[in-house]
């Protein structure tokens, strides 16, 4: 653990949280019902796709960082408002920066060729000039026959057409980004890391929007959305009163408690961690989660 610099205020809520241990969530038909078991949802079958670079982008969602056309970078509409998700039954969805898409695809480790026409975008005068600008750009490079290569690293490719220009993109949601449980071993108040969460706190999204899991003692539920690159969560609800050692519970309690109901964070991932922050009130005073995803 890494404790950083804090100011007051991030010192008086990290006051409240002590190293915790034990105490985990109840077993099946206990309180709380279902719903409370915490259970993530069964694993889906094994699915085939392309292998090398071809097979990340399957099931997983990505931002568009930027196109590149002649030699010029064009960014993106903020908070990933342009993304594309690639699917199994050979196509991609996504959107533009103004309105959605979904194309025919055929992926091979190192390729991937576009087929069928563009859908028509609608019209719609809410979307400003610079974005319907981009999606212009973005829907005459992302066509017909692309190579796939990584730019930094397996969260970041590039998708190259024949002249050279290219979309930029970046891991949003990995593959099996819902129900999967996410534990959470730290919080961060302002540029410190708080002790260590006990070991049976974690989270569980829905793609309905739903939340359920366990505070390190009790079983919980409440609502979060994803959209674009933010995260909005409300406050946990108990499903359970299970009372632990003291520590654990002023731990729970901080769990349970937000600054604002609901409160909204951008969240960065990679395939196997998460983390969600709150800027708006400045870095000192800025707040979040630390998440890693469990095996299976």
């Amino acid at each position: 653990m890494r404790i950083h610099r804090a100011g007051a205020a991030a010192g008086a809520l990290l006051a409240a949280l002590l190293t915790v241990t034990g105490c985990g969530p109840s077993p099946a038909g206990s309180d709380g019902g279902k719903a409370a078991e915490g259970k993530p949802a069964s694993a889906s079958p094994t699915k085939k796709g392309p292998g090398g670079k071809g097979g990340v982008l399957m099931g997983a969602r990505w931002m568009v960082q930027w196109v590149t056309v002649d030699g010029r970078e064009i960014s993106a509409p903020p908070h990933a408002a342009s993304w594309m998700a690639f699917d199994y039954d050979n196509t991609v969805k996504g959107n533009d920066g103004c309105a959605p898409f979904r194309r025919s695809t055929t992926l091979t480790d190192s390729a991937l060729t576009l087929g069928g026409e563009w859908t028509q975008a609608t019209e719609d005068d809410g979307c400003p000039a610079k974005s319907r600008a981009f999606a212009e750009q973005l829907r005459k490079v992302f066509d017909g026959p692309l190579t796939i290569a990584y730019r930094v690293d397996n969260l970041t490719l590039n998708l190259k057409n024949q002249q050279g220009d290219y979309v930029a993109i970046k891991l949003q949601q990995p593959e099996g980004f819902y129900g999967r449980r996410w534990q959470v071993p730290r919080l961060i108040v302002g540029d410190t890391y708080s002790p260590d969460l006990p070991k049976s706190a974690y989270f569980i999204f829905h793609e309905d929007g739903t939340v359920i899991g366990n505070l390190g003692c009790n079983d919980f539920t409440s609502k979060a959305v994803f959209e674009g690159d933010t995260l909005t969560m409300w406050e946990p609800t108990r499903l359970s009163q299970r009372t632990c050692s003291p520590d654990i519970m002023k731990g729970e309690g901080y769990l349970l408690s937000m600054k604002r109901n609901p409160q909204t964070f951008t969240y960065r991932v990679t395939y196997d961690t998460m983390s969600a922050f709150d800027h708006s009130e400045g870095d000192l005073l800025g707040n979040g989660y630390e998440f890693t995803a469990l095996p299976g």
